[in-house]
């Protein structure tokens, strides 16, 4: 294992450096100067959501104060510090295809799709910060495989610190726990990740409530995203829209968005209920790792798919499940996820000017492909309570022969 994963780690590198410098060699299109912004206004002693708006959860914007005050080009130094960040990702992948036994091939083709994903969904995974939230993530699911229960919730709490949308996956990691544990634990478990999230917070909600508050409201206000799938049906269907540059992004706006935002939202929250009570039904009779693994894959496409900003680097936010899963359906997933990538990157940044200018109808097809393909696999990926079940008695059947 060691071994192998010395030359995930190299593989990675190797890779990372030839999108760097040899394919993508010219200015890079990202949100660094962002980052470096938030950073120059906390050095002058202005406190960040009070003094300055910033969209970043505290965390972010401490970790992004630690990598710009390190020695060296800031653009690289950020750089290098994300192909850490997929370092991880890939040999999380490595370990978990192992434990969970998908054979060479499936090992092969998850490690290789993992290193190969800054070729396949483009140079904005080095100039934003959702590589770092994939290798919490990543860490949040082995730990939670090896049943390390303290050390998911610690990971999980990192990764909410960092970018709300981990919190989606707190039903499945509790019935998980539950399962392995008890009710008493799982519960203590989550309460205890909750305060850690909730500490990184408290010092700004002292100074400034209000300000703070708007960091939530910021995200629950925003309109549907050019790129989301609601947005993606509107321009098909060529249903009336207004089309707005706010929140850092082009968005549609009018009766009809509004209306598939609301949507979304309650697609979301019903979907990630639903897993979880499938997942809770699944593992009843047993407690196999494919379970937790179909359910957290499903519960992020669902947070991708159903959410009303999908910006392209949010595809790094399935690499810790999405080449994982055991089974056909697991296959098939990791296929439409494969293919999606560089349909993103078409999309974004190559033809993102026709998209927003509305000029051509060839990115409005890519990116309503690739917004199928995603629906497609949440559909592979969905649990199901019966179908679990089949396939533990054939594995019992099958140890037993």
């Amino acid at each position: 294992m060691k071994r192998a994963a010395a030359l995930v780690v190299a593989g990675t590198v190797a890779v990372w450096a030839l999108m760097r410098w040899v394919i993508y060699d010219f200015p890079q299109i990202g949100d660094t100067r962002v980052y470096q912004h938030a950073v120059r206004m906390m050095d002058a002693g202005l406190v960040p959501y009070r003094d300055f708006d910033v969209e970043y959860p505290p965390l972010a914007l401490a970790w992004a104060w630690g990598i710009f005050h390190l020695p060296g080009p800031p653009t690289l130094v950020f750089s290098l510090a994300m192909c850490a960040a997929l370092a991880v990702c890939a040999v999380s992948a490595l370990w978990l295809s192992r434990r969970l036994t998908l054979g060479r091939a499936r090992t092969i083709a998850a490690v290789t799709v993992t290193i190969l994903t800054p070729l396949l969904l483009g140079t904005l995974l080095q100039t934003r910060y959702d590589l770092l939230l994939a290798a919490a993530l990543s860490l949040t699911i082995v730990a939670a495989v090896a049943r390390r229960f303290g050390w998911m919730w610690t990971a999980l709490a990192v990764a909410t610190a960092l970018k709300l949308v981990p919190v989606l996956l707190v039903p499945v990691l509790l019935i998980w726990h539950w399962r392995h544990r008890s009710a008493g634990r799982a519960l203590g478990g989550m309460v205890a990740s909750g305060g850690a999230v909730a500490a990184t917070f408290i010092p700004f909600f002292a100074v400034a409530p209000a300000a703070t508050w708007t960091l939530f409201e910021y995200h629950l206000r925003r309109p549907l995203q050019m790129e989301s799938l609601g947005s993606s049906v509107i321009h098909i269907l060529h249903l009336p829209f207004q089309q707005v540059h706010s929140y850092g992004s082009d968005n549609i706006d009018g009766a009809i968005p509004q209306l598939a935002a609301t949507l979304s939202t309650l697609a979301l929250v019903g979907a990630v209920l639903a897993i979880a009570v499938v997942m809770a039904r699944a593992t009843r009779g047993g407690r196999r790792p494919e379970v937790l693994i179909g359910a957290v894959a499903a519960t992020m496409f669902a947070a991708v798919v159903f959410g009303k900003v999908v910006s392209p680097q949010y595809l790094a936010w399935l690499i810790p499940v999405a080449l994982v899963v055991p089974g056909r359906r697991g296959a098939l997933a990791a296929a439409g996820f494969v293919a999606a990538l560089p349909l993103t990157q078409l999309v974004f940044p190559l033809l993102y000017s026709d998209l927003v200018q509305r000029s051509a109808t060839l990115p409005t097809v890519l990116l309503f492909l690739r917004n199928v393909l995603l629906i497609v696999c949440l559909v592979a990926l969905w649990p199901t309570a019966k179908r679990t079940q089949r396939t533990g008695r054939r594995k019992v059947a099958a140890t037993r022969s």
